[in-house]
């Protein structure tokens, strides 16, 4: 990857996209993780610092104080605004209010309440503010599915979205982004304990390898075996790629009408930001 080019091309398709759709303005969920990191390094390089606003929401019982002191790093670094939204109490209140409807708590199901509560907030702020939200999700984690549905995954614009994880790792060296953030692993810090590496059953190199074998290369798992990944990883990146595939589409609309809402008539751009 030639990585002054990559940053080029990136930088372009954001601030054009921008300026299709009338707009200035962006805001940005800062976790302190690599990917939120370099999307936020190309975005105030496209459409300059001022224009980008940062949004640091832990959850005071998972989010190290580690990730809080680099979300703030970043910001600092790139001088930009930023501000600290705990999720806290909005996870307390679902929780609550689902066990007093007799729901039992879940433990997957409030890692994923985390992630939309984040969305949530980022859309009152971006609609607030006549912005759009920049999605940060990689092209690793939109294969396997490692992302939450109208969570991390829902945004207006994915600036990293064509980027394998190791890719997006050489571009934070060539922007500059800090040194800790760049060594820690990657942990969507929804649940204790669970970093995306243990999650996903093995380490981004050997998992890039894989789906860059699959998707890119078109080969087949026996194939990708050949080359000496071990066929049980093989196995599962294959099934999450085919299990998660509602992940990457819009819900389907079932059709009675002879016209289509995917037809090109009705394709029209953001104009206010309100999406």
């Amino acid at each position: 990857m030639n990585s002054s080019q990559t940053v080029s091309v990136i930088t372009l398709g954001i601030s054009d996209y921008f300026r299709k759709n009338k707009l200035s303005k962006a805001v940005i969920g800062l976790s302190g993780g690599l990917d939120s990191s370099v999307s936020a390094f190309l975005t105030a390089k496209a459409l300059g610092n001022k224009n980008l606003l940062g949004i640091l929401m832990p959850d005071e019982k998972v989010t190290s104080k580690e990730s809080i002191n680099d979300a703030k790093k970043v910001a600092e670094k790139l001088k930009i605004k930023y501000k600290v939204i705990s999720i806290s109490d909005g996870i307390a209140f679902v929780e609550k209010n689902l066990l007093n409807s007799g729901i039992k708590k879940n433990p997957i199901a409030t890692a994923n309440t985390k992630a939309r509560l984040r969305m949530v907030i980022l859309y009152a702020i971006a609609n607030s503010t006549n912005s759009l939200v920049v999605g940060t999700s990689d092209k690793s984690e939109i294969a396997l599915g490692y992302t939450t549905k109208f969570g991390d995954n829902a945004s207006d614009i994915m600036v990293i979205g064509d980027l394998w994880k190791t890719q997006v790792k050489e571009l934070g060296k060539y922007l500059g982004v800090p040194e800790s953030i760049l060594k820690k692993k990657s942990s969507a810090e929804l649940i204790s304990g669970v970093d995306a590496e243990l999650e996903l059953g093995a380490g981004y190199v050997i998992l890039d390898g894989i789906l860059m074998s699959y998707i890119e290369k078109d080969l087949s798992s026996d194939e990708i075996v050949k080359m000496g990944y071990a066929k049980k990883i093989v196995d599962n990146v294959v099934r999450r790629i085919r299990i998660n595939e509602h992940k990457r589409k819009s819900p389907p609309i079932i059709r009675v009408s002879e016209r289509s809402f995917h037809s090109s008539e009705w394709r029209m751009p953001i104009t206010n930001g309100y999406s």
